[in-house]
């Protein structure tokens, strides 16, 4: 019985001094993870935008034609790396991409934040975009949105799943 008393009084007080004991918070997302790692912020498929899309991100309209493209990809890591291979993003009812640059814009947060880019964009819809993000110290929901040109406010392509 003793033994039993001595262990809920041992349990109790490790209960007690967790509870007292100030906790270190977590480590603060600088962008690099823990102890200044690099680690894979977004990668995803990316979907082209139709004309019927949202409205995104506070004012980011869809491009005024529909767009479609059937291998393309963004990987951004948490130090802002960005890696876009963009494959195929053409107008259907074409069958060819007609603009000559695109770029790319990171969201996070809800908010579309850096652009990269220009860089040059094929008439059979192929680009790659290598570049680096100013990523903010916490990036929540990120998101990449393929731009033409360099117009920030429309969006020909979208991180994600259609």
């Amino acid at each position: 019985m003793r033994t039993t008393i001595r262990r809920i009084l041992a349990g109790s007080s490790v209960a007690l001094l967790a509870a007292l004991v100030p906790t270190v918070p977590a480590a603060a997302d600088s962008g690099q993870g823990s102890r200044g790692h690099v680690h894979v912020l977004l990668k995803s498929n990316l979907v082209g935008s139709l004309t019927s899309d949202p409205v995104l991100f506070g004012g980011v309209v869809p491009g005024t034609v529909d767009w479609s493209t059937s291998r393309s990809k963004v990987t951004v890591r948490t130090d802002g790396r960005v890696d876009v291979r963009i494959r195929d993003l053409i107008l259907p009812r074409e069958g060819n991409n007609p603009l000559p640059l695109l770029s790319a814009t990171l969201v996070c947060n809800g908010v579309p934040g850096d652009m990269v880019g220009p860089v040059p964009f094929s008439t059979r819809g192929d680009a790659r975009i290598k570049d680096t993000f100013a990523v903010p110290d916490r990036c929540l929901a990120p998101a990449v949105l393929i731009n033409p040109l360099d117009r920030s406010g429309v969006y020909i392509a979208v991180s994600g799943e259609a």
